[in-house]
């Protein structure tokens, strides 16, 4: 108790002086001027570090499957690639390609075996013209099913002009079920909507 007691006098009697001097490097001739120049937001938005935020959320069904899923990304630190910014692009830029790592959580149910189950997908996303003319998505799954138990296999998806922008085809196989499966999945990007009226 009494090491926090003196910590918080420490501090107490260091902030003064960290204050003062902020204000006195930054008192300089008038004729000095600088202009803070503003950080200009990225296209995606992504938070900065390590903070998990929605990605989108996808509903969709094929031949004897229904499919629920919702994609998860870290911050910045799920941008594996992206070209650099040009210098002189002024407001919110979107990369002609990217390559992000994202986390999904998907429920199924299938038709054909009558068990539902819910599943870990890991995956790697391309975007290309910022995910509107073209966006891949490819990994693993795992998961746990009420008939199967274990499940694992993997997928891939596509999406952008290829289906529609709002929609995206989807192809997987589960191994343990042996079930080959395809989905049409309608997707809602709140991050993309955003973006896109920041422009």
């Amino acid at each position: 108790m009494k090491f926090v007691r003196n910590l918080i006098f420490v501090l107490a009697l260091l902030l003064p002086s960290i204050s003062m001097a902020t204000e006195s490097a930054s008192a300089k001739d008038p004729g000095d001027v600088e202009f803070p120049v503003k950080k200009k937001p990225n296209f995606y938005m992504f938070p900065e570090g390590f903070f998990p935020s929605i990605w989108g959320v996808a509903v969709g069904s094929g031949p004897g499957i229904f499919s629920a899923g919702m994609d998860i990304i870290f911050g910045r630190s799920s941008v594996l690639y992206e070209p650099a910014r040009p210098k002189s692009v002024q407001g919110p830029w979107g990369p002609p390609h990217m390559l992000i790592w994202m986390n999904r959580i998907r429920f199924i149910y299938d038709y054909d075996n009558h068990q539902q189950g819910v599943f870990f997908q890991p995956n790697l996303r391309y975007l290309g013209e910022a995910g509107l003319l073209l966006s891949v998505i490819v990994g693993p799954e795992i998961g746990w099913e009420k008939e199967t138990g274990f499940e694992y296999g993997a997928s891939i998806r596509i999406g952008g002009v290829p289906s529609f922008w709002l929609t995206n085809y989807e192809l997987g196989y589960l191994v343990n079920s042996r079930k080959f499966y395809f989905t049409l999945s309608f997707c809602v990007s709140p991050r993309l909507f955003m973006a896109a009226m920041s422009i």
